[in-house]
């Protein structure tokens, strides 16, 4: 039989056995901030923190290193960034003026303090790197002359992976890096000469300059991105990464790096994670870093509790797809993170790891917390007052965690009000009339018996037997009970708030308050 084992688990058991005498395990991820980071990237953190956290739970000294691609190049403008920024395009990112509001000096520095700023929300403490302060500094000057030495190697490599292959001229003229001109600061340049022996290389820029540089002394370029990938690998001493579908197809980025970092590094490659994408519902918008039309973590907070959003990615295995939800499915995301933490004990393994690597302080998450279906009904009836709500739940005869009831009150409110307006619950002032007289006359005298009847069944499970005992008939089959019951909901529902269905009738009529009914329902009598 198969051991239970959550995959973090399994993939640092997997490091260690394969690197026993290693004496720190460097793990990472990366992006660029060509935009705002979005959901689907934070898997590529969570995957590799999640791993961190286990090695370290087993007494190894686990390295995160995330590196910001700040030193990539602005490629295109997004929906969100003026049209004048043209003019920038071809520079690094970090070297594009922020065109947002705030204090950060460039636009990569924007969206990298954005997801900075989130990250401690969610328990995720990486090491951050700028490649820009790498390159400028010096840092990868071995590593870059060394793949300029190799390039017919790399060359040869990048030909296995294409359909057309390169042609021997290709070969000959490929250099795997591109230089920042050192006038106008833009990589539309083109290497024309390397010498192995002096390390110069000789350039021309679109800007028509053209120089002489040594490679050794000074710092003007930035390899290509699968080259770059597997020196990296070898500057740092990685041995764990995760990686989207983009990179892990097998003609993707990793297999190209990974056999640069063996041929032209002369590395083994460290231990490869795939990941699937995550998808979103309730939104139109398909997620991209990119186009400026994305969804943030921060954004994610601000409906969803951090140790539920971690729930979500750690209870699943990284190379499966999932989603965040802005209808009404978050409340089943919430009823199941419920239930999860209730039926903590009894898990198995995995399921109960998932949730200890969803902490984000040192003590358990808290039980007990108040359902996100009720605190948002309940929120939207009382216009969010917490001591008419604590009332309610005197009356409803329930006791949930305090904290639970303060913070998904916001969450609640935040989803209702942003992302999700069908769902609000707008109580009518009194009956209408011609809704009433749209019901068949059997229809009406349910309504009316059931309106008659609440004050002496005024309890939770009172008013559950009602409702469902009402609509019930002799001599017809449990189908039609059934479906008699819920024509009878669903009246009820479109008098009191015009919509077909509505939040837990019996939790709904108590918070809404005998006295009220009775303003509203006066129509009946």
């Amino acid at each position: 039989m198969t051991k239970d084992i959550h995959w973090a688990t399994k993939a640092a058991e997997n490091l260690i056995h394969k690197y026993p005498k290693k004496k720190v395990y460097t793990l990472a991820a990366g992006i660029s901030p060509s935009g705002t980071v979005h959901i689907g990237n934070f898997r590529d953190l969570i995957t590799a923190e999640a791993v961190t956290r286990e090695l370290k739970l087993k007494g190894k000294k686990a390295r995160f290193i995330f590196s910001w691609d700040d030193y990539d190049r602005f490629r295109k403008i997004p929906k969100n960034v003026p049209q004048e920024f043209k003019k920038y395009l071809s520079l690094p990112i970090s070297k594009v003026p922020n065109p947002f509001k705030g204090t950060e000096k460039s636009y990569a520095e924007h969206f990298e303090k954005e997801l900075e700023n989130a990250l401690p929300n969610l328990g995720i403490f990486p090491e951050f790197i700028s490649q820009t302060k790498m390159y400028k500094a010096g840092k990868y000057r071995k590593g870059i002359i060394q793949a300029m030495k190799k390039r017919k190697t790399i060359a040869k490599i990048l030909a296995e992976f294409r359909t057309q292959g390169f042609t021997k001229k290709e070969i000959e003229n490929y250099y795997p890096l591109e230089i920042y001109c050192e006038k106008c600061g833009k990589d539309n340049t083109t290497i024309t000469s390397f010498n192995e022996k002096t390390n110069e290389v000789e350039y021309f820029c679109s800007c028509k300059h053209k120089n002489k540089v040594n490679l050794s002394k000074k710092d003007i370029g930035k390899l290509h991105w699968k080259v770059d990938w597997a020196m990296r690998w070898a500057y740092e001493d990685v041995c764990f990464e995760p990686g989207g579908q983009d990179h892990s197809s097998p003609q993707g980025s990793y297999q190209v790096s990974k056999k640069i970092a063996k041929e032209v590094y002369n590395i083994e490659p460290p231990t490869y994670k795939p990941y699937d994408f995550i998808g979103i519902t309730g939104l139109s918008a398909k997620m991209s870093g990119s186009t400026g039309i994305n969804v943030s973590p921060q954004e994610l907070l601000t409906i969803y509790e951090p140790e539920l959003l971690r729930w979500l990615f750690l209870r699943t295995l990284p190379e499966k797809r999932f989603d965040f939800c802005f209808d009404s499915e978050i409340i089943r995301q919430y009823e199941e993170f419920d239930r999860t933490l209730t039926n903590y004990k009894k898990l198995k393994e995995s399921k109960r790891k998932a949730l200890e690597l969803s902490k984000i302080k040192s003590k358990f998450m808290v039980k007990n917390n108040i359902p996100f279906r009720l605190i948002s009904s309940l929120g939207q009836l009382t216009q969010k007052n917490l001591k008419e709500i604590e009332k309610i739940l005197k009356e409803l005869k329930v006791k949930y965690n305090k904290a639970s009831i303060k913070r998904r009150l916001i969450l609640s409110a935040n989803w209702i009000t942003k992302f999700s307006p069908e769902n609000k619950i707008t109580l009518v002032n009194k009956i209408d009339k011609n809704q009433l007289k749209k019901l068949k006359k059997e229809e009406r005298e349910q309504i009316k018996e059931f309106f008659s009847k609440i004050e002496e069944n005024w309890s939770i499970e009172g008013l559950t037997h009602l409702a469902y005992e009402i609509p019930k008939k002799q001599g017809i089959s449990e189908k039609e009970t059934k479906t008699r019951q819920r024509n009878f909901f669903k009246n009820i529902y479109t008098l009191l708030i015009n919509k077909e269905i509505g939040p837990r009738l019996p939790t709904f009529l108590i918070s809404i308050g005998q006295k009220k009914i009775k303003k509203i329902t006066k129509e009946l009598e």
